[in-house]
């Protein structure tokens, strides 16, 4: 059965159930978006003292840590409208994937034209982000625990920003 399941001898397109103790999908984007935050910045820190100049005065860590939580956001917003669909999470990996190739030439063309050596600092944040959204968003939406422990990690990728930009 390819892309439906037998459940108690009936055939089900989608196992998703609304479950209210979970995390709503926009929360577990933000925090996933917080998750990719971290890596994001810090690793485009150390891109910026070991191996590359800074391509812009804009391109710094709190930049990508906001950058981040606002795709989370539409990462997230995504997901809520997939999420009961049939083949959700392959959607949701193709429409992110999608966002990747987009971001991958606006970046490109940037390079090519406003900001120079942008490509070599932005490439692999953007593939970071991408990467981490498209895997926790729908993990994430399941989590089952207070939603005032999202505020951590987007605190935590805040600082980390702050303090990586100062």
């Amino acid at each position: 059965m390819d892309l439906q399941t037998a459940v108690d001898g009936e055939l089900v397109a989608n196992q998703y159930t609304y479950d209210p103790d979970t995390w709503p999908p926009a929360l577990a984007g933000i925090v996933a978006g917080a998750i990719a935050a971290m890596v994001a910045a810090t690793i485009g820190w150390i891109l910026t003292t070991t191996a590359i100049d800074s391509p812009h005065e804009f391109a710094n860590s709190l930049t990508i840590v906001i950058v981040a939580i606002v795709l989370g956001f539409i990462s997230g917003s995504l997901w809520r409208k997939l999420r009961a669909t049939d083949n959700a999470r392959m959607v949701f990996g193709w429409t992110l994937a999608g966002g990747f190739v987009a971001t991958i030439a606006a970046v490109l063309i940037a390079d090519q034209t406003v900001v120079r050596s942008l490509a070599p600092f932005a490439v692999p944040l953007v593939a970071i982000v991408f990467i981490t959204l498209a895997f926790f968003t729908p993990l994430l939406s399941t989590v089952r625990s207070p939603r005032w422990i999202a505020t951590l990690p987007v605190l935590l990728s805040l600082a980390i920003g702050i303090g990586l930009f100062v």
